[in-house]
C-alpha cells in the first residue's frame, strides 16, 4: 500500500472515532434541551386540542372571566405539573410491560 493511500486510511480512522464522539455529545445536548422543552411540547400540543374545539376556548374564557387572571395562572401551572407527573407514570408503566 502506498503511503498517500495510508495516510487517507489513517485520517479517515480518525474522522470516525471524531464523528463518533461528537454524536455522543449531541445525544447528550439533546436530551437535556428535550428534557427543558418536555413541558413546552405539552403547552403546544393542548393550545392546538383547544384550538380545535372552539367549545374548550369558550370555557376557559368564562372561566378566566369567572375566577381572574391570576388564579387561574395558578391553577394552570399546578394543573400543568400534575399532567406531567401523569404522564411521566404512564411511561414508566408503558415501559414495564
Amino acid at each position: 500500500m502506498s503511503a498517500r493511500l495510508r495516510e487517507i486510511v489513517r485520517k479517515r480512522r480518525l474522522l470516525v472515532v471524531r464523528t463518533t464522539e461528537q454524536r455522543g455529545e449531541l445525544a447528550v445536548q439533546a436530551a437535556a434541551v428535550r428534557q427543558s422543552l418536555a413541558f413546552a411540547d405539552l403547552a403546544w400540543r393542548g393550545y392546538h386540542h383547544l384550538k380545535s374545539r372552539p367549545v374548550g376556548v369558550a370555557i376557559v374564557a368564562a372561566t378566566l372571566v369567572a375566577i381572574g387572571p391570576g388564579k387561574l395562572l395558578r391553577v394552570g401551572y399546578r394543573s400543568g405539573l400534575i399532567v406531567m407527573a401523569v404522564l411521566r407514570l404512564i411511561r414508566i408503566f408503558r415501559s414495564l410491560r
